[in-house]
C-alpha cells in the first residue's frame, strides 16, 4: 500500500503471501508513478525492513528517491516498538479494517480484494467531508 503522510491511500496491489517484498514493490513502484502525477514529486519514501535492499536501490537509481527505514523509536512497550513515520500505513489499515469486507480475507481474486481496498478508502475520505 503506498499512502501520503496523512495515511491517505495513494495506490495498493494485493499480492499472494509467495510474493517477495522488493521486487513486487519494484514493478509497482515502476507501474503507479508512470500514472501517478503525484509520484514525480516524491522525495523520500518510509520503509519497513523487508523494503531497505533492492527497492531502495532502484528507486536511488531510477528515480533519485532516498528511502528510509525510520529508527527513531516514539513509544517502546514491552514487545514492540511505535516508530515515527512507520505507524501512518499501519493506522491506515487500521482505518480500512472497520470494514466487515476487509476484516477477513473472503475474495478469491486479488483484483476484488483490491477493488474493495479502493472503496473502503472512498468510504473513509467521504465520510470525513
Amino acid at each position: 500500500m503506498l499512502t501520503d503522510t496523512l495515511g491517505h491511500v495513494l495506490a495498493s496491489r494485493v499480492l499472494p503471501a509467495n510474493a517477495a517484498d522488493g521486487p513486487a514493490a519494484i514493478a509497482f513502484w515502476d507501474e503507479v508513478a508512470a500514472a501517478h502525477d503525484l509520484l514525480g514529486q516524491v522525495q523520500r519514501v518510509f520503509v519497513d525492513s523487508s523494503f531497505n535492499g533492492v527497492f531502495r536501490e532502484h528507486l536511488a537509481q531510477r528515480y533519485g528517491i532516498r528511502v528510509e527505514k525510520p529508527a527513531h523509536v516514539l513509544v517502546e512497550k514491552t514487545n514492540f516498538c511505535i516508530h515515527a513515520w512507520r505507524w501512518i500505513v499501519e493506522r491506515t489499515f487500521a482505518w480500512l479494517s472497520a470494514n466487515r469486507r476487509l476484516s477477513k480475507e473472503y475474495d478469491r481474486s486479488l483484483h476484488h480484494a483490491n477493488a474493495w481496498i479502493c472503496l473502503a478508502n472512498i468510504r473513509r475520505v467521504l465520510k470525513f467531508c
